[in-house]
């Protein structure tokens, strides 16, 4: 029975245990969630209570957060670029762009500014990259230079206007095909004198000096100065010298005979100008950016060739640019080009031109008759023969004639014998045609 009875009363102890446990679960929710609100209401009313003198609104606007950024930065050192200068009655005011989180700051200029050594308010440029401290009155308490900006000189710069981009091409020494972004609205660009000029007026002949800064995420470059910059030179009267060549401080150089106008740096060039019909000349030409400078090749030194005539006739005038030489002369001209003339009685005047580019040159005298004709010469025997051409008499035995071009009939005729003709075409000017007549007795 004992062993019953304790059994029966666990079993009773278990099942009261089951159905007090959902109910003391219930009962700590309640308490806890009471507890909870009580305590969220005293820190609330605490924290509100704290801050009531300070902030009037309920949450902070993204202007709260910059000016706190702003706030925070009071009396450090912050890298910046120039964005804007306002000058003032009383001073100047700064406008800074942060090169690291891009937000802009306005400072005042005072007295008690410190400058960097050389400079000062009158040479801050938009583009200008520096480090400066401000205080809680937001007056610029010291401009330094900027240890993390970037800065270096080099030629081949080159603009893409479209992507934004500053690019270095072949003619760079040490940043080929290196590029950097600028932004419009920010950039500054000066030419040697400090004057402000646009990105069109760039060349990649243009010695510049470009600074920037690498925030970690882009490469911008800010300001660009003109080191030494480009100027023109004309090559006048090139168009007079025969495969003219130009070589630019030893560099082959294309020039252009409608346009001999070419683009250099600034400074003294070695111009080497070589052709046909001149001695190699060389000479040193200052380029400047503002007056444009002029080779003149009008009077280069000419070298000279010999001229060698040949000619079908002899006992011909000869003139050279209306001057007369003799055919038996050695002639001896500069280099150049020449109106050929050449004369004489009973032919056509010749004209042509000869161009003097070598040591020796040569010229060919074609001269034609006013009235083309060959040469007959006619034997008969026996010598008492009289000869005629197309009837007409022309003399005895042996005879020469000159006949105009064309057919003819020669006939030879003699007492006791027997006559004889022949056909006779004097077809090219100048031939010379021989016959013979042997008559027989009758």
């Amino acid at each position: 029975m004992y062993k019953g009875k304790r059994k029966n009363e666990l079993t009773r102890n278990k099942r009261r245990k089951k159905s007090v446990t959902p109910v003391m679960v219930g009962l700590v929710m309640i308490i806890g969630f009471f507890v909870g609100i009580g305590s969220f209401s005293i820190g609330y009313n605490y924290m509100m209570a704290d801050a009531e003198d300070e902030i009037n609104t309920n949450t902070f606007s993204a202007n709260d957060i910059a000016g706190q950024a702003q706030a925070n930065l009071i009396g450090s050192d912050v890298d910046a670029v120039v964005t804007n200068i306002n000058k003032l009655e009383n001073g100047s005011s700064i406008t800074f762009k942060n090169l690291k989180n891009d937000t802009t700051n306005i400072v005042n200029v005072t007295e008690k500014t410190i400058f960097p050594k050389a400079i000062n308010e009158a040479n801050i440029y938009v583009g200008d990259i520096f480090t400066y401290v401000f205080d809680k009155e937001k007056n610029l308490v010291e401009l330094k230079e900027c240890e993390n900006a970037w800065t270096f000189n080099d030629i081949g710069a080159r603009v893409n206007k479209t992507a934004k981009l500053i690019k270095f091409g072949s003619e760079s020494k040490e940043h080929k095909d290196a590029s950097y972004k600028y932004d419009e609205n920010i950039i500054s660009i000066r030419d040697k004198s400090g004057n402000s000029i646009t990105l069109e007026k760039l060349s990649p002949l243009d010695t510049l000096k470009l600074t920037g800064y690498n925030n970690g995420i882009v490469d911008r470059v800010y300001s660009i100065q003109v080191v030494n910059g480009h100027g023109t030179v004309e090559l006048k009267n090139i168009n007079k010298i025969k495969n003219a060549r130009v070589k630019i401080d030893n560099v082959d150089t294309t020039v252009s005979i409608g346009n001999p106008v070419l683009t250099l740096s600034e400074g003294t060039h070695t111009v080497l100008v070589t052709g046909r019909n001149i001695s190699d000349i060389e000479k040193q030409v200052t380029v400047s950016e503002k007056t444009p400078a002029v080779l003149d090749l009008s009077n280069v030194v000419v070298s000279t060739g010999a001229l060698t005539v040949y000619s079908n006739v002899e006992d011909y005038i000869l003139y050279l640019n209306d001057k007369e030489y003799n055919e038996e002369e050695s002639i001896l001209l500069p280099y150049g080009e020449y109106k050929v003339i050449a004369q004489k009685d009973g032919y056509k005047t010749f004209t042509s031109t000869v161009t003097i580019d070598e040591d020796q040159n040569t010229l060919k005298v074609n001269m034609s008759r006013l009235k083309e004709s060959g040469i007959l010469s006619l034997n008969a025997n026996p010598s008492e023969a009289e000869i005629y051409i197309n009837d007409e008499y022309v003399g005895k035995g042996s005879v020469k004639v000159e006949l105009a071009l064309g057919s003819y009939i020669a006939k030879a005729v003699c007492d006791g014998y027997e006559s004889q003709s022949k056909q006779i075409n004097v077809s090219v000017d100048g031939q010379e045609i021989s016959g013979s007549f042997d008559l027989k007795a009758k």
